[in-house]
């Protein structure tokens, strides 16, 4: 054991689990797609896939506010809750009055759904920032790239990407790297650049627990989650944990206070968690990320079970008492000892 290794500076024999990353991305991570589709007030597209709606209101429309913001708050309304709509942007021609009306009604109609922004747009991009409705940015790619570059230099932009997700649409005319602006412009999806890396990348770079634990008992836990993605995931994401027996039962493990927001590179989250109460012997430790409905969040892990948990593992249980470990890192700061070495990656020497 070197004497700078995590082991010498440990309280309690631990468990340093680095699961199996995956060299390229799983699905859903890192290679997201979306294609636009067009319509008006009178059209009711089908979607299928991931789905950015352009909507377009003429200035004959616009001439008869009441009726055409009425309309627009039942297309919405009737839209809001499609499971494939990305996003939508809306176009609409008249007074300066009237269009800044509309983007107030579109956003409240289609919520939670996202209204996104053309970086291009400066008049929409400044009202709709100020008054916190802007969902996204949309930043084309078209024959000169630097066009929509100074787009985002000029709006003092660059990074809104930490707080919204930025869609990159490559026009007919984009040249051959529009994948590195794309990469550039921390793209969360793109439309027609097939070979653009974009959204999030998060993985479980080390999950570090005692090897033995108590059953009903607490467990000092240390999470160390990265995302190598281009773009952060933007919405909140709920890390879980539970035990899995060989007799089929399944118990959870609150994680409170875990971290709801993922940036690029690193975020260490330390917590003493409560076990649940659980017959003595080895179980299945799994974790997973989920969103704020419950689904599983897709992280660069092979194993993943149909329900969006992972393998972490094998936890030991017994009925030993361990209060000591309700209160291990009061007065030793386990990030004060920075790991200096990895540990080996399952499956090599």
């Amino acid at each position: 054991m070197d004497q700078y290794s995590l082991e010498a500076f440990e309280r309690y024999p631990v468990v340093r689990c680095r699961p199996e990353e995956l060299r390229e991305p799983a699905e859903g991570t890192g290679v997201n797609r979306f294609r636009t589709v067009e319509a008006d007030l009178r059209q009711r597209p089908e979607f299928s896939g991931p789905t950015l709606l352009a909507l377009h209101i003429s200035r004959e429309e616009t001439s008869r506010p009441e009726e055409t913001e009425s309309a627009l708050r039942a297309y919405g309304a009737g839209l809001c809750c499609h499971p494939c709509l990305l996003g939508v942007t809306l176009r609409a021609d008249g007074p300066q009055a009237i269009r800044r009306r509309l983007w107030e009604a579109a956003a409240e109609a289609f919520s939670p759904i996202r209204l996104i922004i053309p970086v291009t747009d400066a008049e929409q991009l400044d009202y709709t920032l100020k008054r916190d409705i802007a969902g996204g940015l949309l930043a084309p790619i078209g024959a000169n790239p630097y066009d929509t570059c100074e787009a985002f230099a000029e709006q003092g932009i660059q990074r809104l990407y930490r707080r919204m997700p930025v869609l990159v649409r490559a026009e007919t005319d984009a040249p051959e790297n529009a994948a590195d602006y794309a990469e550039q412009w921390h793209a969360s999806a793109a439309e027609n650049v097939p070979d653009a890396v974009t959204g999030c990348r998060i993985a479980l770079r080390r999950l570090t627990y005692p090897k033995r634990l108590s059953s009903g008992g607490f467990a000092p836990m240390r999470f160390w989650w990265t995302n190598r993605g281009p773009a952060y995931r933007h919405g909140k994401a709920q890390a879980a944990l539970r035990l899995a027996g060989d007799n089929g039962c399944v118990l959870p493990i609150p994680v409170p206070d875990a971290p709801e927001h993922i940036p690029l590179a690193d975020r260490v989250f330390n917590g003493i968690l409560r076990l649940p109460a659980a017959d003595p012997g080895e179980y299945r430790l799994e974790f997973g990320l989920f969103d704020e409905k419950g689904t599983g969040i897709a992280l660069c892990h092979p194993g993943r079970t149909a329900d969006g948990w992972y393998p972490a593992g094998m936890m030991r249980i017994d009925l030993v008492p361990r209060p000591e470990y309700e209160h291990v890192w009061d007065g030793w700061d386990p990030d004060a000892y920075y790991p200096l070495f990895d540990p080996k990656v399952p499956g090599t020497k």
